[in-house]
C-alpha cells in the first residue's frame, strides 16, 4: 500500500500521470481483473428464485410488464397501478431479458449472472480509473480493486435481481470518464460523462449523489460552464422522472403508497413531523457509520467494531483528502451519497453497499499517505505491517464466507419459506384469489399467478409515536377490504398482522380462517362480508 502516486497541479484536471516505466497504459490487465472478479462472484453465487428479497420481485414484475407491452406498471398488483417508485433503468434491462428468455426461471438466472458480470466490471473499471485518472501505481490500483470487490458484503446484492450491480458499474464508469471530461476542449468526454450520469439517475434514485459529486468536482476543476454542461442533463432527467412519478402517484391506492408510491411523496410524508426526524438523525448516523465500518471489518460488532474502526476511519479521511487532489469526484460523490443515506428515514445494509469500494479505496490510499509521512523506516514498516494485518483479516473473512455460502444463506432460507407459501396457496387458493403479504407479494404473483397486494404499510418514522411501522390494525383492514383480499400470508407469525386479525375476530367472528401453519409463517383466509366492513367503518374507504 505504499506504491507511488501522482500529484495534481493547481489547475485540477491536469495530472502528472505515471511514466511509461510504470507499465503500459492499456487496460488489458484490468480486463483480466474483471474476469478474475467474475470468478469470485461465481464462488459466492447460488441459484435463487426471484422475489425472495421483495425489491427483486418488484423489479421482475415491472420488467415483465414492460416486455409484455403493459408499460411501466405493477402488473399483478390489484388494479395494476403505475410503477412510480423505482427509476425505470433496471426494469428496462430486465425487460430485455424477459423478451429474450421469456420464462421466469430463465430470466432470473440470466439476471443473476448479468449482475455478477456487471459487478465484476465495476471492479475492473474502478481499478482502471484509479490507475489512469488518479495516477496510482498499477499494483496499488489493482490491489484496491481486488479488495473492494472480494467481499461477500458487496456480492450478496448481486445474487438476486437488484439494481446495485448496474448502479455500481455505472458509477465506476463515470470515474473512468472523469479524465477526458475534465480536460479542456474534450467535448466528447463531457458528453460521455453526461450520458453515464443520465443512466445512473435512471437506475437508482441515489444517482443524484453522483450528479452532485461531479457537479462540485467539475466546478472546482473546470469552472461552472463545464459543470453545467455535464450535470444539467442528468439533473433534468431526474427532475422529469420525479415530476412524472408525482403526477401518477394519485393512481396508486392510498394504502399502498408507502410501498408502491414515489420516493418524493413518501419522504415528504415521513418528514411531516420534523421533530421526530431530527431526533432520529444521531442514532441513524451512528447506525450508518457502524454499517460502513462493518464493511471494512467484516465479522466484528459491538465495541470491538468501534475500537478497531477508529484507526481505519482516520486512514479513510487521509485517503479521501489525497483523492480530492488526484481523483476529485470520488470524495465528493462519497460525501453526497453518505448524506443521502444518513437522511434516509430507514437503515438497510443494501443502502451502504455502493459506498464499500469507495471507502476501501480511501483506506488503502490512506495507508499510502501515512507511510509517506512518517520519516523513520521502522515506522514505515509498522504501517506496512498494519496494512498487511488488515488485508489478511479482511480477505480471510471474505474467503471463509465464500466457503460457507454466507452471502446466499439468507436468500436460501427465504426461498424455502417462499416455496412453502406457494405450495400452501396452491392447495387453498383459487386462481382468482387476491393474496396479501408484507414482502413476498411480488414473488407470489411471479410464482403462482395470483393477484397480490402489499399487506402492510411501511412508515419508518410512523404517523405518531404509537403508530407501528407497518400501520395500525384499522389501516391494514382498510387496505385488505378495498383490495378484496381473500388470503394473507403472515410472514413473521403474528408480529405484523396479529393485531389486525384479532380485531377482525372480535368485530367479525368467523371472518378469519387459518389455512396452513408454516412456521414462522401462517396462511389465513378471509371471508369478508359487507356487515363486517360496516362494523369496522370501512365501507366509505
Amino acid at each position: 500500500m505504499t506504491g507511488s502516486g501522482s500529484r495534481s497541479t493547481t489547475e485540477g484536471p491536469t495530472r502528472d500521470l505515471p511514466t511509461p516505466g510504470d507499465g503500459d497504459r492499456s487496460p488489458r490487465i484490468f480486463v483480466l481483473l474483471g474476469f478474475g472478479l467474475l470468478a469470485v462472484g461465481l464462488a459466492f453465487w447460488h441459484p435463487i428464485p426471484a422475489g425472495v428479497w421483495h425489491d427483486d420481485g418488484v423489479y421482475m414484475l415491472i420488467g415483465r410488464a414492460l416486455a409484455s407491452g403493459q408499460g411501466l406498471h405493477y402488473a399483478g398488483v390489484v388494479g395494476a397501478p403505475p410503477a412510480v417508485k423505482f427509476p425505470p433503468g433496471y426494469p428496462l434491462l430486465l425487460a430485455l431479458l424477459w423478451t429474450v428468455f421469456r420464462s421466469l426461471g430463465a430470466v432470473t438466472l440470466a439476471a443473476e449472472l448479468l449482475n455478477l458480470a456487471l459487478l465484476a466490471a465495476a471492479g475492473a473499471l474502478l481499478g482502471w480509473a484509479l490507475y489512469r485518472n488518479a495516477g496510482l501505481d498499477r499494483r496499488l490500483a489493482l490491489g484496491i480493486a481486488v479488495l473492494a470487490f472480494v467481499s461477500a458484503d458487496v456480492w450478496r446484492w448481486a445474487l438476486v435481481p437488484l439494481s446495485e450491480s448496474l448502479f455500481m458499474a455505472l458509477a465506476a464508469a463515470t470515474l473512468v470518464a472523469w479524465g477526458p471530461a475534465s480536460r479542456p476542449g474534450e467535448g466528447k468526454g463531457a458528453a460521455a460523462l453526461a450520458g453515464l450520469l443520465v443512466l445512473a439517475v435512471l437506475t437508482r434514485t441515489a444517482g443524484v449523489a453522483l450528479v452532485a459529486g461531479f457537479a462540485v468536482a467539475l466546478m472546482r476543476a473546470c469552472g461552472w460552464r463545464r459543470s453545467l454542461a455535464v450535470c444539467a442533463p442528468p439533473a433534468l432527467v431526474a427532475l422529469a422522472w420525479g415530476r412524472w412519478a408525482a403526477a401518477r402517484a394519485a393512481e396508486v391506492p392510498a394504502g399502498m403508497r408507502d410501498i408502491l408510491g414515489p420516493y418524493g411523496g413518501w419522504l415528504g410524508g415521513q418528514l411531516a413531523t420534523p421533530g421526530a426526524f431530527v431526533a432520529s438523525v444521531p442514532a441513524h448516523l451512528t447506525g450508518v457509520l457502524a454499517r460502513i465500518l462493518a464493511l471494512l471489518l467484516p465479522g466484528l460488532e459491538g465495541p470491538g467494531l468501534w475500537v478497531a474502526g477508529a484507526p481505519l476511519t482516520v486512514l479513510a479521511v487521509l485517503g479521501f483528502v489525497r483523492l480530492a487532489r488526484i481523483l476529485p469526484p470520488l470524495p465528493w460523490i462519497s460525501c453526497a451519497y453518505l448524506g443521502m443515506v444518513v437522511l434516509w428515514p430507514f437503515m438497510d445494509r443494501r443502502l451502504v453497499a455502493p459506498l464499500h469500494p469507495w471507502v476501501v479505496a480511501a483506506v488503502c490510499v490512506g495507508f499510502q499517505v501515512l507511510a509517506g509521512r512518517v520519516g523513520r523506516a521502522s515506522l514505515r514498516r509498522m504501517v506496512g505491517a498494519l496494512a498487511l494485518v488488515w488485508v489478511g483479516l479482511y480477505v480471510g473473512v471474505s474467503a471463509s464466507r465464500a466457503s460457507r455460502g454466507w452471502a446466499a444463506a439468507a436468500y436460501e432460507l427465504r426461498a424455502r419459506r417462499l416455496a412453502a407459501a406457494v405450495e400452501a396457496l396452491d392447495h387453498t387458493a383459487p386462481p382468482d384469489a387476491v393474496v396479501g403479504a408484507p414482502e413476498f407479494w411480488p414473488a407470489l404473483h411471479l410464482h403462482g399467478g395470483w393477484r397480490v397486494i402489499p399487506s402492510a404499510r411501511f412508515m419508518p418514522l410512523g404517523e405518531s409515536v404509537e403508530t407501528p411501522v407497518w400501520g395500525t390494525p384499522l389501516q391494514q383492514a382498510s387496505l385488505w377490504w378495498n383490495a378484496r383480499v381473500t388470503h394473507v400470508l403472515l410472514e413473521q407469525g403474528g408480529a405484523i398482522h396479529g393485531a389486525t386479525l384479532d380485531l377482525l375476530d372480535a368485530k367479525c367472528p368467523g371472518t378469519v380462517h387459518v389455512l396452513a401453519e408454516l412456521p414462522p409463517q401462517i396462511l389465513v383466509g378471509l371471508g369478508w362480508t359487507e356487515s363486517c366492513a360496516r362494523a369496522l367503518g370501512l365501507m366509505g374507504g
